[in-house]
């Protein structure tokens, strides 16, 4: 087998990734004790990693006070027990080594194995001890501050000095969902400035969509103002700048009480997390992917097989595997390098991908071993129509680092429902077939049949 070396969007990029975030990250098993925490984690909570591992979280620090009632562990225990995907926008007052109260808001995930049985979780803490303390300036009384010039200027500097020094976007509405102020961030984040967004419906201004929809997402401002209470949005939401540009968004709208109680406007703080969702969907695909070839890996390989067996039973259709091995491959790599090695397999994943339908699935089991799934085939003989392109693609030589190399692959079928009834029998019967077409020669094809297991021969 050759050498993996490391992508740029492989563990280590990753870890450097996370090493700069602002926001605190903290990996737990699926015990709950901690597995990982980034500089921000330990700044946060005042313990050093090497000491925190192992710990359950509630030893690393403790919620003395939470807006929802939950503590962090019951939160992820409810999200292993009912298969949610996170738990967002949640607050508390945090307190760790130092002794420190600090405000934060918190999302904790949960992180499930290709079996989708819960195997760990992440907490992600954000510290806004400065946001909550912008979000009262900006719900004192009005009617207070009228009765005291002297003192309705200095309060309104206080807070515009207080809401131009946070990295969140603070926007707040009238009654009627009108701006009435930007914060410096909301003006770059948005495209507009203070003067020409004032009176304009919020939504002119920070225009949202689904991000996979494409579907229009009202600002939530005027919920919050219509049933009294915080609002956050899903993390699904994009903003629309003025300009065109999309930002990855977080936001949640709170209400403005007068004196009474009484609501007389909104406060939307609004945050920008491209970064981190891009982070996210980079670690989902590192889970997922072969890091050699960016092809499926096994755990992904393995759920698009069942995934194909369902929709095989489903449809009445058959579901086939080839399990395609180079031939000779250890000597080309012994003798050429594992550099040589590696890039050969990934001009090797490159053709076998152009052999495939949208539909299958090409992966990497390992070493010099690719899986390709047909998901949905009218007779089980149509994979062998799949297996003469493979062998034909092999046929032209394969031009690495300027030296011609000439390759060869052994291919083992097997089919659904005809020769297995389940995804570890198919396996395991694509793998003697396999075997089979290099004990006869190699640079051919077989099909199973059950006198193959009786007669399995292993040749290299």
């Amino acid at each position: 087998m050759c050498c993996m070396k490391d992508s740029p969007t492989g563990p280590a990029h990753l870890a450097l990734a996370l090493a700069s975030v602002s926001d605190a990250v903290i990996s737990t098993d699926a015990s709950g004790r901690v597995t990982y925490m980034n500089p921000a984690a330990e700044a946060l909570t005042r313990w050093r990693q090497s000491d925190a591992l192992g710990l359950p979280l509630s030893t690393v620090f403790s919620i003395v006070h939470a807006d929802s009632g939950t503590a962090v562990e019951a939160v992820m225990d409810s999200i292993k027990r009912t298969e949610d995907a996170s738990r967002t926008l949640l607050h508390a007052v945090l307190v760790g080594a130092g002794g420190r109260p600090v405000v934060v808001e918190y999302s904790v995930a949960a992180v499930r194995d290709a079996a989708a049985s819960f195997s760990g979780g992440i907490t992600v803490f954000r510290d806004i001890t400065h946001r909550r303390a912008a979000e009262l300036a900006l719900q004192t009384s009005e009617e207070t501050l009228l009765a005291n010039a002297e003192a309705l200027f200095e309060e309104k500097e206080r807070a515009q000095v207080t809401l131009n020094s946070i990295g969140d976007a603070v926007i707040s509405t009238d009654f009627r969902g009108r701006v009435s102020f930007l914060n410096v961030v909301a003006e770059k984040m948005t495209g507009w400035t203070q003067a020409e967004a004032s009176g304009r419906m919020l939504d002119e201004i920070f225009f949202l969509v689904d991000s996979t929809t494409r579907e229009h997402i009202p600002c939530p401002t005027m919920q919050a103002i219509i049933e009294n209470r915080t609002v956050g949005l899903h993390a699904a939401c994009v903003l629309i700048r003025r300009d065109g540009v999309e930002i990855a968004v977080e936001d949640s709208a709170s209400p403005i009480h007068d004196k009474h109680g009484g609501v007389i406007g909104a406060v939307m703080v609004a945050h920008d997390v491209t970064t981190a969702r891009d982070l996210s969907e980079k670690l989902a695909r590192v889970a997922l992917h072969d890091n050699l070839t960016d092809l499926p890996n096994r755990a992904l390989f393995a759920d698009r097989l069942h995934q194909a067996i369902a929709r095989a039973h489903r449809s009445g259709n058959s579901s086939a595997l080839l399990f395609v091995d180079l031939d000779r491959f250890k000597p080309v790599n012994d003798s050429l390098g594992h550099t040589m090695g590696d890039l050969l397999l990934q001009a090797v994943a490159r053709r076998l991908l152009t052999c495939v339908r949208s539909s299958d699935t090409v992966s990497r089991y390992g070493g010099d071993e690719f899986i390709i799934v047909l998901a949905d085939v009218a007779h089980a003989q149509d994979a062998t129509v799949c297996a003469d392109k493979v062998i034909q693609a092999f046929e032209a030589p394969y031009d690495i680092g300027g030296q011609f190399l000439q390759m060869s692959a052994s291919i083992g079928i097997a089919s659904f429902p005809g020769d297995a009834a389940d995804a570890e029998t198919l396996l395991r019967y694509a793998d003697i077939a396999m075997y089979q077409a290099k004990s006869d020669g190699r640079n051919k094809y077989r099909v199973f049949r059950p006198d193959m297991v009786s007669s399995d021969k292993r040749v290299i």
